[in-house]
């Protein structure tokens, strides 16, 4: 079998750990998939506003670039020169400790799917869980029975 040989993202990485929540970052290539560790990852030249250098490579996780896709289309092209807010979360994965990083463009926000994913949304857009005419407000409590039947018990 032929094997192609891989190029990786020439140049420096941006240090997730330098950042925080509310800085500015600029993409400033277009995105383009290379192959990483753990498969294809898409990867785009960026600045972080009040750094200096070289811009450093980074790479977009699924939600980054679903978000970038909503705000501006599906061409990398036009996602070059927008000014989007960093958002950082310590995380584990697969045991490890990590950092992810989300890039949430002007007029979006960070929320949880029902799956429990983190998605970037437009701010006052629909959750993704709730359908037309649907009421998700949770049912309000009600007293316990006082009799409860152990055939009702389902274990």
């Amino acid at each position: 079998m032929k094997i192609n040989r891989s190029g990786g993202a020439g140049g420096a990485w941006l240090k997730k750990e330098e950042l925080r929540n509310g800085d500015i970052i600029k993409l400033v290539s277009e995105a383009s998939e290379i192959e990483g560790q753990n498969g294809p990852q898409l990867v785009a030249k960026c600045r972080v506003k009040g750094a200096t250098g070289d811009a450093v490579n980074l790479a977009l996780n699924s939600a980054t670039r679903n978000g970038l896709i909503d705000a501006y289309g599906d061409d990398s092209k036009n996602w070059v020169d927008k000014m989007l807010t960093v958002e950082v979360e310590k995380v584990l994965i697969a045991g490890k400790r990590g950092i992810s990083l989300y890039l949430v463009p002007e007029g979006f926000g960070i929320e949880t799917d029902a799956g429990g994913y983190v998605v970037i949304k437009r701010d006052g857009g629909e959750p993704e869980t709730k359908s037309a005419g649907e009421d998700n407000r949770k049912a309000p409590m009600t007293e316990p029975d006082d009799e409860i039947d152990p055939e009702d018990i389902p274990f």
